[in-house]
């Protein structure tokens, strides 16, 4: 997976351009005087370091906040996403769409009902009201919480889809669980937290001497909910039973319970009575749902945070409004964000982009004269079977019974969180959904590879929002920068882990059948790249590169140029198109990172290889880069031929 990407040859120490680069951006791109493409110029610079070509100006002068990462080609982007994606919502909720029954319809009446005006009562409860003021004993607490969740009430217990610890290898069905919810209650002294828990009833119509107790009992329930609990079999049991029934959880289905959670809801249970326990569920509703009941609710809460935590105190602004859709429709915010902010016809040529890159990959692998014709069988149908999802999701999920109504905020939180809660529980026992973004298309990404479902997830949404990424304008240059990118997680298919050995979990790749001469070959080239890196790292960076730290990747990227390369050659021959793919390519691999943070790098244990690396070592290896640039052997972005690496 990777997103960071190569140095190699020489560090900045080596080869200063400055301002030069300006002055030779036309003769890296257009030729040094000899527009002929035939017989293009030689370019000194690029043949020296194209990496610093590119990108070294740039990192000369780019801005660096003090203690934040280094700037890369993706720096400040998801702030540019997100105020494209908020001015797209705005402004569909003045066109007809608002009124729409679609997914999208339904996301911007939820968008609006942000700005709905609190209402003047607790109506918009009364049902979750009715539930708490039904239980006549502690047992019934159980069943009442359970339906509590299920609106979205934040209790002491929350639901979840268990699956793979690693977000990359989600190969294993997923579980239901039952996790413990860190108290809503934090900070403060106890006198300041009893008198909010007070205010917030008394706001609910409790008197003031029915608040201050009700406070004194919910506060200490808080306290044994945020402790370590022993477990007992004594007094009243929490009916777990009945709660995941109420929850609507079929019998047969297996639910993982934290059993530490358990035991503290058990002591509450046996400790408090059903009225303190009304108390403190009441509470919580109200703690939920602040922000959308009565304003004066919102106001006590506002004072409460910044009481104890000003830093949690929203000032507005894009990302809680952002968030709020997120949650409650993530699906429908992606597609939005896809359709009306990135647009059709860039996700259409992204399409196009990627099967030429598997039909590309295709003929690597008919035309490799290293390998068996078994092994050339089973790459092309490792390849037949891969499953490559862009942008999107394999699947998105269904809002068609999801009621929206842009005056009733509280009311399409309840619903929406019922829709997910029952969504989670349809989950169990299926394989996770590939490609799930979680509503955040726009502000995270990067694509990955899953072995042990070969598949590729191309998750360059994020990415699609750079300006630079136009498949009208520059098209050279944007399968430059996405073609290397999505090729290489393509080649994770076909690396040493993908070649050689079955990845546990469900379902099991088949092996590709690779003959002992084609693992001979394929290992020969592997170590040929481990020690190319460890000279580089060593000489250049004065860095120890832990041994097989990261072939697979440096494998994969070999295998990402490669293949773009020669697609991008096949569309677009000419010096200038190669040089402004090639550009692309760097570009794309561009960060601000010191001396010492290349050293930290190499040294450590990141899984890629330092950006600079990523450029230069890798493009050396490729005849098509000495070709567009008229490089020479000996050239330090030539690779001597009994040093070049050819695989896929």
């Amino acid at each position: 997976m990777g997103i960071k990407y190569m140095n190699f040859i020489f560090g900045t120490a080596a080869f200063r351009v400055g301002s030069i680069t300006a002055a030779v951006a036309a003769c890296m791109v257009s030729g040094c005087g000899n527009s002929d493409s035939s017989t293009p110029p030689r370019n000194v610079l690029a043949c020296t370091d194209f990496e610093q070509l590119v990108n070294g100006e740039w990192a000369e002068h780019v801005q660096r906040p003090a203690r934040t990462a280094p700037p890369d080609a993706f720096t400040g982007l998801k702030q540019k996403n997100e105020q494209a994606l908020l001015a797209a919502l705005e402004i569909a909720a003045r066109s007809p769409l608002a009124n729409d029954n679609s997914d999208l319809g339904k996301l911007i009446r939820l968008f609006k009902s942000q700005a709905q005006t609190a209402p003047s009562t607790l109506v918009a409860l009364s049902n979750e009201w009715q539930w708490v003021e039904s239980m006549t004993q502690p047992q019934d607490v159980p069943a009442v919480m359970a339906k509590l969740l299920r609106v979205g009430a934040r209790l002491p217990i929350t639901l979840s889809a268990k699956h793979s610890d690693d977000p990359e290898n989600d190969s294993q069905p997923a579980v239901l669980a039952l996790y413990p919810v860190s108290s809503v209650l934090l900070g403060g002294a106890v006198d300041a937290r009893r008198d909010h828990i007070a205010r917030m009833l008394g706001l609910a119509g409790e008197t003031t001497e029915q608040a201050l107790l009700a406070a004194e009992a919910i506060e200490r329930m808080e306290q044994i909910l945020a402790a370590l609990v022993p477990p007992s079999q004594d007094g009243v049991i929490f009916d777990m039973p009945r709660f995941k029934h109420a929850l609507n959880i079929p019998p047969g289905v297996a639910v993982e319970v934290d059993a530490a959670t358990e035991a503290r809801l058990q002591q509450v249970l046996n400790e408090f009575s059903v009225q303190q326990w009304k108390g403190f569920l009441k509470w919580r509703l109200l703690k939920s749902f602040s922000g959308y009941l009565p304003e004066n609710f919102a106001l006590e809460e506002k004072r409460w945070n910044a009481l104890w935590q000003p830093q949690f105190v929203s000032n507005g602004g894009v990302g809680p409004r952002l968030g709020f859709l997120a949650k409650l429709m993530p699906d429908a915010l992606d597609r939005f964000y896809l359709e009306k902010v990135v647009g059709t016809s860039k996700l259409a040529r992204l399409d196009v982009m990627v099967q030429e890159l598997r039909q590309e990959m295709r003929t690597r692998i008919q035309t490799q004269d290293w390998i068996s014709a078994v092994g050339r069988e089973g790459a092309l149908r490792r390849l037949d079977d891969m499953t490559i999802l862009v942008a999107r999701p394999e699947a998105w999920i269904d809002y068609s019974t999801l009621t929206i109504d842009t005056n009733d905020a509280l009311g399409n939180i309840k619903r929406a969180m019922t829709l997910d809660t029952d969504r989670v529980i349809n989950s169990a026992g299926r394989l996770p959904r590939l490609g799930d973004k979680g509503g955040l298309s726009w502000a995270s990404g990067g694509p990955y590879y899953l072995p042990a479902r070969n598949a590729v997830i191309a998750d360059v949404a994020m990415m699609l929002g750079l300006p630079e990424i136009d498949f009208e304008n520059k098209k050279a240059f944007s399968y430059g920068f996405l073609g290397p990118m999505l090729a290489h997680e393509i080649g994770h298919g076909f690396d040493s882990s993908g070649t050689q050995t079955l990845p546990p979990g469900m379902p099991r790749l088949p092996p590709m059948g690779l003959t002992p001469a084609d693992v001979t070959y394929f290992q020969s080239m592997e170590e040929r790249q481990i020690r190319h890196y460890a000279e580089y790292a060593m000489s250049m960076l004065g860095a120890t590169v832990p041994p097989n730290r990261i072939t697979n990747e440096n494998v994969a990227d070999l295998t990402g140029i490669t293949v773009a390369a020669q697609l991008a050659q096949k569309k677009w021959p000419s010096v200038d198109a190669m040089a402004a793919f090639f550009r692309g390519y760097a570009y794309a691999h561009r960060e601000a990172n010191t001396h010492a943070e290349k050293q930290a790098v190499a040294n450590g244990s990141e899984s890629q290889s330092v950006s600079k690396y990523r450029v230069n070592g890798m493009l050396a290896n490729v005849p098509a880069f000495a070709t567009t640039f008229s490089c020479r052997a000996g050239d330090p972005m030539v690779r001597a031929e009994q040093d070049r690496i050819t695989l896929w």
